[in-house]
């Protein structure tokens, strides 16, 4: 454990689009550093590392989880590459924020946090939906009983963007699963969600390109999902309970919006005033302008990226307090995610 106000220490391993983002969100949180820097090369490392002022610049990532003045390691680095690099920075005594997904599966999850575990430290899953205040608003209203039992659950990912560059399913579809498992998980109760069924169309690079899926719980809870690289949707999710619903708008995955609505009378057709609950974006975090010659402002490349600021606050504090893992997000629950995916991606 350090002190509640001690400075966390940054590297960044990978140097692309969601890791400019992360370095404007971790330059911004107080008692934070990003003091290094690890790319595939000294020119990559060193033009990522000039353009946002990171003063320890790697042309490998190897270099980089080694510094002895480094706390947590940021990993966004090609996701085939994510369980090596996650072994790295254990290997060198670094805690972890690695961006999904973490593994190809729940097995070789496992062995990551087994090797965390076993040199006690931090490893955090970056599904950066569990960490948005507009999720602890959903799970509170559930666990109200506002909307009376909630009986099942729908989250739909599609895009049309990335089609066979790699699997949908790890790369929209774990948004979806972890909703289900935030909206239809009972700690109460024993067992484990099981997959009920599945389909998929395969991109001809192999990868699997449109997938849906129907997960039931324990306690006759049923969700369903959809996610795809190859054509688009709403990209929102919905709880269903005896008495009402909730509904998380677009998007989802990291919403600023809940809305719930209650059902009664003869065919649950009497209808309250829907309930509109806002959770805005951090205000004081804001696209940074850059420190090399260019001197510009790119702004973000994601949609609600400023949201990264409640994933690292997140990390800072479970560093900071000598946790292994996050509440939020725990190794349990992000091994059982990862088992779905594997069983859902087999299913068919």
């Amino acid at each position: 454990m350090t002190g509640t106000n001690s400075t966390v220490r940054w590297a960044i391993l990978g140097t692309g689009a969601i890791a400019s983002d992360m370095v404007q969100i971790l330059k911004q949180l107080p008692n934070c550093e990003v003091l290094a820097v690890g790319s595939r090369s000294v020119e990559g490392a060193k033009r990522f590392g000039d353009r946002w002022g990171i003063p320890r610049q790697y042309g490998s990532y190897e270099e980089a989880a080694s510094d002895k003045d480094v706390d947590v390691c940021y990993i966004a680095t090609p996701s085939l590459r994510h369980p090596k690099d996650c072994m790295l920075a254990i290997k060198n005594g670094k805690a972890v924020l690695c961006e999904k997904s973490m593994a190809p599966n729940d097995t070789i999850a496992k062995e990551i946090f087994d090797a965390a575990k076993e040199a006690n430290l931090l490893v955090v899953h970056g599904v950066w939906s569990r960490f948005f205040p507009a999720m602890q608003k959903v799970r509170q209203v559930i666990d109200s009983g506002e909307i009376g039992e909630v009986r099942s659950a729908r989250a739909s990912f599609c895009q049309n963007d990335g089609a066979g560059s790699c699997s949908a399913l790890l790369e929209t579809g774990i948004y979806c699963a972890q909703f289900l498992q935030w909206a239809l998980e009972d700690k109460a109760v024993s067992g484990s969600p099981i997959v009920r069924g599945a389909a998929k169309t395969i991109h001809e690079s192999g990868n699997d390109e449109h997938v849906t899926a129907i997960i039931e719980f324990p306690s006759k809870k049923i969700g369903s999902f959809e996610c795809s690289l190859a054509h688009c949707s709403d990209r929102s999710a919905t709880i269903y309970g005896s008495g009402g619903v909730i509904e998380i708008p677009f998007p989802f995955w990291c919403p600023t919006t809940v809305k719930v609505t209650k059902m009664t009378g003869l065919g649950s057709q009497q209808w309250s005033e829907p309930e509109l609950y806002e959770f805005p974006l951090p205000a004081d975090i804001v696209a940074l302008k850059t420190e090399d010659s260019d001197a510009s402002i790119p702004g973000f490349n994601f949609c609600n990226s400023q949201g990264l600021a409640f994933e690292a606050a997140e990390v800072n504090r479970c560093f900071r307090e000598g946790l292994t893992e996050s509440p939020s997000f725990t190794t349990a629950q992000c091994i059982e995610i990862l088992r779905l995916i594997k069983e859902i991606g087999s299913y068919a």
